[in-house]
């Protein structure tokens, strides 16, 4: 059971671009920017397995569109390490160092991460105006990836707990990712003798919960990549694209 308010509000933006933006956030917090690309035409496919040339057209397309300085990309490696950005930084950048997420609370920093059912985690301190973004497979659930990301906010930050907003995106539901033992050994569930369905952002929110999130400050999208009526990508479907997730404080 997701012990959280169900967040469907999300719009479209920019003409050219096909993304969602999280409209609540947008309202609460106009000084930041938030969203989520979704497979729109043909010629706007993320296909983030093929490093071409076009991957790159629609990263700086993004950064272009959203008006900011600078779009960082992370090699993400289904782990649990974070990065910090304070740096002004410029351009496209690709970073070398494998992560699976990362924050900063520099205005211009756009931050990116990939998915295609798993969980993108956003996260936002309204009063340091520091922002992160997670990218939450069953591993990473497993690690605690949250827990240490809400942490590295209150070290880094001297966030609250009361402060904090999460939300968490588009991604498989509980219903369609079905995982074999080894996964709920895992993620410290009861195993099953045959595979079952698991609801990795029901975890999430039980473990921001656990360290002390309220619940009115987390959102969980209502789309599933794989059954949802939204034209998202989903790995377990056989896609090869990928969905762009953002977040970033307005330059």
């Amino acid at each position: 059971m997701i012990l959280a308010k169900s967040c469907t509000s999300e719009n479209v933006m920019g003409s050219s671009l096909p993304m969602y933006t999280l409209q609540e956030w947008s309202e609460q917090f106009p000084w930041a920017v938030a969203g989520i690309t979704y497979k729109g035409a043909v010629s706007n496919i993320f296909d983030l397995r093929k490093e071409d040339i076009n991957c790159d057209d629609r990263m700086q397309q993004i950064q272009k569109e959203t008006g900011f300085n600078s779009l960082v990309r992370i090699p993400q490696v289904h782990g649990t390490n974070l990065l910090v950005h304070d740096s002004e930084l410029s351009g496209y950048i690709v970073l070398t160092e494998g992560a699976d997420g990362h924050a900063t609370c520099r205005p211009g920093v756009l931050l990116s991460i990939t998915v295609a059912d798993c969980v993108p985690v956003y996260l936002l301190d309204p009063q340091s105006r520091a922002v992160m973004l997670l990218h939450a497979g069953w591993r990473g659930v497993a690690g605690q990836i949250v827990t240490k990301g809400i942490e590295l906010l209150l070290e880094r930050w001297r966030s609250h707990l009361e402060d904090i907003v999460v939300h968490l995106g588009p991604a498989i539901c509980g219903d369609c990712y079905e995982v074999g033992p080894e996964v709920f050994r895992s993620l410290g569930l009861t195993k099953p003798t045959e595979p079952t369905p698991v609801d990795l952002r029901g975890i999430l929110t039980r473990q921001a919960r656990d360290l002390g999130i309220k619940k009115e400050n987390i959102s969980v999208s209502g789309d599933c990549t794989l059954c949802g009526g939204r034209d998202f990508f989903s790995h377990r479907n056989g896609d090869v694209g990928r969905q762009v997730a953002v977040i970033g404080v307005r330059p």
